[in-house]
């Protein structure tokens, strides 16, 4: 089974649509410490999928140390969790609720949407 992944670390990072972002500890640390799967549990995917995609797992918990998001995965397929672990996937990818969006479950932070 898969074990706590590295999903995103602060510092600067561009969107897919080019926008570059400035995420500091603090926000990390904020995401992680808002995070609640029964407000939204962030599926685990295969690329930026539509929102009726299948989840090959899901986050259970976040944490913060020392400026890096590390998701604590569960109820992962076996079949996908091999293929991570053979090195089929070589990047994380993090995608998040901005802090003012009406879809934010936790208004205010960066609140993670997928894996």
């Amino acid at each position: 089974m898969l074990k706590t992944l590295q999903i995103f670390r602060a510092g600067r990072h561009v969107t897919a649509s080019g926008e570059a972002i400035e995420f500091s500890a603090a926000e990390i640390e904020a995401s992680a410490r808002a995070y609640d799967p029964a407000k939204h549990e962030a599926p685990i995917v295969v690329g930026h999928p539509r929102h009726d995609d299948p989840a090959y797992g899901w986050v259970r918990a976040l944490a913060a140390r020392d400026g890096v998001l590390e998701a604590a995965p569960h109820q992962v397929e076996p079949a996908f969790a091999e293929l991570v672990e053979k090195g089929r996937f070589k990047k994380i990818s993090a995608s998040f609720y901005r802090p003012d969006s009406s879809c934010n479950p936790v208004p205010g932070v960066w609140y993670l949407r997928h894996v």
